[in-house]
């Protein structure tokens, strides 16, 4: 693990304190103050969409590129009966997209169904083989994807001749061509004010258009809509796009609500992630959203989306019971794959492929040697003399750059800047890798090695629990508090479940939980670690360690 120097989130400026206003418009405390301050809100409006998410902050979902299009094709089908199909994905945003469109469509007394394609059969998208079966199988007439399809261009074109039509709802990036349908939804088409909506995002803004629902919605509505909304939060959350502005907003909603009563489905996926108290957006993150994206990981995912739309306690209960195996299971085989691989050298990528490699692990795994190797990171399987590789990277890469430079040697590829995924020819492996490693080295020479940004070197920074909550959701572009302590180690650690232990050291005061812990400690050791907050309801406050860190300088 690479130790790195860390430093506050911003430098603070001498006199008059910068977060003086936050404070006194929003009667916060000057800790909480601080903490929004140091997390870019400059002006109180900044906070607005956390602090007073009210429906009419929103943006209209006709200002999306073919909203209108879009419904009026659906309210076309759902008159004449046709039947509509909803396409999803099999991560976590695809399948609350899934859900989210099924629940709409069935409000609206349309003869829907819906059909997730497998991670290991299929593969990611559109794909026509999936589609001339379904299409054999009597599934025709209106098609609409969540969460991919904005760059199948032939898969559209083709499906005409088996009498399918198509909606397009996606945020991944786009290509130079759309597909041929009719209508393309995407936060990047036009002129949308929140780029960075999730998938699972666009579908319930076209949701949103579908019900009237602009600028709010009216009635029973409402509560259905706020109800959708604790769909978007997991999805959202879990698709790890930036929780600032409407975003913010939605989540804000959708945990608001998820805080009430629950359908038998969610009320059963909460509690087996031992999800107790008020829920949180790192709830969502590192408890809930993991045991959706095994169910896909592992096989099929749609008992995920059965299970977020069930309303049978019992059925429920039998079908969380089947996720929690799933993730256990995911668990196994991702821990055995973190052990085995290699550590990087000094390369500018981690670039690793293990032929043994399970593919629903890889992006996982990946993405936990991106943030222990602080460096891009690409872990790759092969099947059938194909190399499968899951691709993760730090804030400041751009990982579409690199994916259109290797773009001559690959079979397919695409994602987001920070994510993505792409299959090649093994044999090509020494020219793709190549192209990351140079790839990588060019940005790095304009990203550098980044400091940790913290909130400072005090337990006592961290506001307690409850202010806390006020400006949630915290997660990607709204970090949770991470605060840096330092001392010699005073007792030998207290080892629970393998590699995670409980450990004291003589700066915190408070003990610290150090999860998958592979550092030798020892008694009188100095120490300097990030951690951050633990607030559990039945516990109280506790201390996560993130990382081992340099030197750094609290300016």
């Amino acid at each position: 693990m690479m130790l790195r120097p860390w430093c506050l989130r911003r430098a603070v400026a001498s006199g008059p304190v910068a977060w003086g206003r936050l404070a006194r418009e929003w009667s916060l405390p000057e800790d909480l103050a601080r903490l929004a301050w140091l997390r870019g809100a400059d002006h109180p409006e900044d906070l607005a969409w956390r602090l007073d998410p009210a429906w009419e902050r929103s943006y209209d979902p006709f200002l999306m590129t073919g909203m209108g299009e879009a419904v009026a094709r659906v309210r076309q089908a759902v008159a004449a009966m046709e039947p509509i199909l909803v396409y999803g994905d099999y991560d976590a945003d695809g399948v609350t997209a899934t859900a989210l469109l099924v629940r709409v469509l069935e409000r609206m007394g349309a003869a829907v169904s819906f059909f997730i394609p497998n991670r290991f059969s299929d593969g990611y998208g559109l794909h026509l083989d999936c589609i001339r079966q379904l299409a054999d199988a009597g599934k025709r007439g209106l098609f609409i994807s969540v969460d991919c399809g904005v760059n199948s261009c032939a898969e559209v074109a083709a499906s005409r001749e088996w009498g399918i039509d198509w909606i397009i709802t996606d945020h991944h990036a786009m290509g130079e061509e759309l597909p041929a349908a009719r209508a393309v939804l995407h936060p990047g088409r036009g002129n949308f004010p929140n780029t960075h909506l999730s998938g699972v995002g666009v579908a319930f803004k076209l949701a949103q258009a579908l019900m009237d629902a602009v600028p709010f919605p009216r009635g029973g509505d409402a509560a259905f809509l706020d109800g959708l909304l604790k769909l978007v939060a997991l999805g959202t959350v879990a698709d790890m796009v930036p929780l600032q502005g409407e975003n913010a907003l939605l989540v804000r909603r959708g945990l608001a609500a998820l805080n009430g009563a629950n359908a038998p489905g969610l009320a059963a996926l909460l509690r087996t992630a031992k999800v107790e108290g008020r829920v949180k957006g790192q709830d969502l993150a590192f408890n809930v959203a993991p045991r959706l994206n095994a169910v896909g990981r592992l096989g099929g995912a749609e008992d995920a989306v059965h299970l977020l739309l069930c309303r049978d306690a019992k059925e429920a209960a039998t079908l969380a019971e089947q996720v929690e195996k799933l993730n256990a299971e995911r668990r196994t085989i991702q821990d055995e794959l973190m052990q085995r691989l290699p550590s990087p050298g000094a390369e500018a990528f981690d670039f690793v492929l293990d032929p043994e490699a399970h593919k629903g692990v890889i992006g996982v795994v990946a993405g936990n040697r991106m943030r222990n190797f602080a460096r891009p990171s690409a872990v790759c399987t092969l099947m059938d003399g194909v190399a499968h590789c899951s691709l993760r990277a730090p804030e400041g890469y751009n990982l579409s750059e690199i994916l259109d430079q290797a773009r001559p040697f690959l079979i397919s590829g695409g994602g987001h800047r920070l994510a993505g995924g792409m299959t090649f020819e093994a044999a090509k492996l020494p020219f793709v890798r190549k192209v990351f490693e140079r790839g990588a080295a060019e940005q790095s020479i304009v990203i550098g090695v980044p400091p940790l940004d913290t909130d400072g070197g005090r337990l006592d920074l961290v506001p307690r629990a409850e202010e806390l909550e006020r400006l949630e959701p915290f997660g990607q572009g709204f970090p949770t508090p991470l605060v840096v302590v330092e001392g010699a180690l005073q007792a030998p650690p207290n080892f629970f479940k393998d590699r995670h232990c409980k450990l004291r050291l003589g700066g915190a005061g408070e003990p610290l939980t150090w999860f998958s812990c592979e550092h030798d400690l020892e008694v009188g050791s100095f120490q300097r670690l990030a951690v951050s907050p633990m607030d559990s309801a039945r516990w109280g406050r506790s201390w996560k360690v993130e990382t081992p860190v340099a030197a750094g300088v609290e300016s």
